[in-house]
């Protein structure tokens, strides 16, 4: 907002300034919305893939439940106390979302990785019963080829 603006002109928008508080309502809940998913966005360069996934379920989750609880909260006349405890609600089911989520996939990769290996240990177990038995037949051919000649 620019200084100029009015008291007025501010109170026409989605925040609400009030000079001797501050921001009130849907736009704190914005402001603090817009911080979360921005922090989230930057930080998300040097996140494991674990904590991307909680991240992203928990900034999801908050959107979620600040619309949600803001939605509520209106009803009951406190729009901004419902999307704040929306927010904060949404926030722990979507973080821990994100975290089962992510433990699934691990799962899944796991297993997949664990059939590939046991596929090639398999693969590996036949190469070496086949040697072993070319070898014998080898050996048993040369003993056969020997008592043919005595």
């Amino acid at each position: 907002m620019h200084a100029s603006l009015s008291s007025s002109a501010m109170t026409r928008g989605l925040l609400h300034v009030d000079p001797r508080r501050g921001l009130a309502g849907r736009g704190r809940a914005l402001l603090l919305s817009a911080a979360l998913l921005g922090s989230l966005a930057l930080g998300g360069c040097t996140m494991s893939e674990t904590q991307q996934r909680t991240a992203s379920g928990t900034g999801i989750g908050a959107a979620v439940g600040a619309a949600g609880g803001a939605l509520i909260g209106a009803l009951a006349g406190k729009p901004g106390t419902g999307a704040a405890i929306g927010a904060a609600s949404g926030a722990a089911i979507g973080g821990a979302g994100g975290y089962i989520k992510d433990q699934q996939a691990k799962r899944g990769e796991a297993q997949s990785e664990a059939d590939q290996l046991r596929a090639e240990n398999e693969q590996l177990r036949l190469q070496q019963e086949a040697e072993r038995l070319r070898l014998e037949n080898q050996r048993l051919q040369q003993e056969l080829q020997q008592q043919q000649s005595n």
